[in-house]
């Protein structure tokens, strides 16, 4: 992903690594939007409402809401 953001941006390999950590994280968040198509967005909006609803019967599974 970082050699194709420097790609993008017709930047040498390694330039990426030269950035500030807040510039870095922008420029890979553009990425990702970027390269986002609705099927994959709706593939991780399913996964982490799985993971949720995992994580939330876990939870009642230790206090003993759930047995």
């Amino acid at each position: 992903m970082i050699l194709a953001i420097e790609r993008t941006w017709h930047r040498d390999p390694g330039w990426f690594y030269t950035l500030p950590r807040p510039k870095q994280i922008a420029l890979i968040a553009d990425h990702r939007l970027a390269i986002e198509t609705p099927t994959r967005t709706k593939k991780q909006a399913t996964k982490a409402k799985r993971a949720r609803l995992d994580r939330m019967k876990a939870k009642a599974t230790r206090t003993g809401a759930i047995e």
